[in-house]
């Protein structure tokens, strides 16, 4: 199986290409990005770059290039690369099937706000939000950042009204409002998998933090938690993966973000055997999913720094 793979200067997309190059039943892996510089040369078999996927050449380039190296499999790593693919409804691109969840759940996640309000109307616990400009807090603290995107970026706590009216002065466009959620000490990443014919598999990691990605995780079982975000999944119908964050609050678990996508502890999770990444494309080419044994409770997993050399 040749497979190409989208954002590999990303830490999603170059996490990804790890995992493949052990895969039994692949046999070529293709990396792209809007650049080179990256290391991804040394994992893949060949790199390319390509136009942003706001380029109107985008498309007619990946085409020709998924055409010529006979892929078949395209995994799109980026958000923009997957809202692209998710508003067209595309499936399949050239000789090659697209890997997306279902299109309705990703055009949902993809805005916190779009998100949270469809949680909301189907009876599902959410914090309290708004957009910034359009809605305001009655009660402090909020959280403020960008209503699409991932990691940290444009995150900010708003400690009171005066501060909020203050931040409004300069707020970027599309920003919204969420309540803080306590204990800070009780954050959690969980990924779910789902297929035809297999029942939801899931995996809840307790984290912690560092410039916004996940640096340190432990392996819980916890039934509240379970039963929260196995319901959120099924009223989005999901057929693929997605990824749900949230704290432990003293009302219960609170989502306050989901990623429609692999994550960035997609690699972690491979290790620990949630291979949601293998299952996946198992059940978009007709294989037999492989079993899920569940890791021990309390497992560690730590975020460290690699070193790369290549040579000209």
């Amino acid at each position: 199986m040749r497979i190409l793979v989208s954002g590999v200067a990303g830490d999603i997309g170059f996490g990804i290409g790890k995992i493949l190059r052990n895969l039994s039943f692949v046999t070529h892996i293709y990396g792209i990005d809007v650049h080179n510089n990256h290391p991804g040369k040394i994992l893949f078999d060949e790199c390319y770059i390509v136009p942003a996927a706001s380029n109107p050449d985008y498309i007619s380039c990946l085409s020709d290039l998924i055409y010529k190296n006979k892929i078949d499999i395209f995994i799109p790593s980026s958000e923009a690369e997957i809202e692209l693919f998710s508003s067209l409804d595309k499936k399949n691109i050239s000789s090659a099937k697209v890997l997306l969840s279902n299109t309705s759940m990703v055009n949902e996640c993809l805005s916190k706000h779009k998100c949270l309000t469809f949680l909301k109307s189907v009876g599902i616990k959410t914090l309290r939000y708004g957009l910034v400009g359009s809605d305001e807090p009655t009660r402090y603290p909020v959280i403020v950042k960008p209503n699409s995107g991932r990691g940290s970026k444009g995150i900010k706590k708003i400690e009171s009204k005066e501060e909020f009216i203050k931040f409004l002065d300069n707020c970027p466009d599309n920003f919204v409002w969420q309540q803080y959620l306590y204990p800070d000490d009780q954050e959690y990443t969980c990924a779910i998998f789902k297929s035809d014919g297999i029942d939801f598999r899931s995996l809840i990691i307790k984290r912690e933090l560092s410039e916004g990605f996940t640096s340190k995780g432990e392996v819980v079982e916890n039934t509240k938690i379970k039963e929260y975000i196995h319901k959120i999944a099924e009223s989005f119908c999901l057929d693929g993966v997605m990824n749900i964050q949230l704290r432990l609050t003293e009302d219960g678990p609170m989502v306050f973000e989901i990623n429609p996508r692999l994550s960035s502890t997609l690699v972690f999770r491979h290790m620990l055997g949630f291979k949601d990444l293998e299952w996946w494309i198992q059940s978009k080419t007709n294989q037999r999913i492989s079993l899920y044994n569940n890791p021990e409770v309390g497992t560690l997993f730590y975020r460290g720094i690699s070193e790369h050399i290549i040579k000209i």
